[in-house]
């Protein structure tokens, strides 16, 4: 990290952004910009999480810029990427959550929220791809449907797609801090 480089980090539901992978960013830029989606954030109606996850886009959108989300934060990327300009910034999604998913406690499929508009946004190409987009979820996460991803990748053109073995939607520390790593120190064309 250079001090030209921006971090900007967006939790999962319910998460604290000062804590976790949260924490982890914060050591390796001091600086960087975190937003918890926690009990408080998860008050505002969808369209306004969206709104202001975008605007946290697009004020510090830039080539230097990195952003990263946490499953439901990925999600609400995706969002903010509809009809969105084209984006200078690089983003890495951890474990995103996309259409329904089961949940084994207790057996139920759960709807996310303005699932029909991304669903839309996907089958029309609606979803601006940003300067780099790279996803790592694990092959034993419950909201990893094969068919879902292949449909966003056509869609928005994914630069990477990594599915991890053995990893579940919480992905092992060490793991998740190669991957950070990595993308941190990724060069774009």
């Amino acid at each position: 990290m250079t001090s030209e480089q921006q971090i900007i980090y967006i939790t999962g539901r319910g998460g604290d952004a000062s804590k976790g992978l949260g924490g982890y960013l914060k050591s390796l830029d001091p600086h960087r910009i975190g937003l918890s989606v926690n009990s408080d954030f998860l008050k505002l109606n969808f369209n306004k999480q969206v709104a202001v996850v975008a605007k946290l886009i697009h004020d510090f959108d830039s080539p230097r810029t990195f952003v990263v989300a946490n499953s439901y934060g990925a999600y609400l990327c995706l969002h903010a990427l509809i009809d969105a300009p084209s984006y200078m910034s690089r983003f890495l999604f951890i474990s995103p959550v996309i259409g329904s998913a089961l949940n084994d406690q207790p057996m139920s499929y759960s709807r996310l929220p303005g699932s029909q508009c991304y669903n839309q946004a996907v089958s029309k190409k609606r979803i601006t791809k940003p300067n780099l987009l790279a996803i790592y979820i694990g092959d034993s996460d419950p909201g990893y449907n094969p068919k879902l991803f292949e449909e966003l990748r056509s869609s928005i053109g994914i630069d990477q797609l990594h599915v991890l073995k053995g990893q579940g939607h919480a992905v092992d520390k060490i793991v998740i801090q190669n991957i950070v790593h990595q993308f941190l120190n990724m060069e774009v064309l």
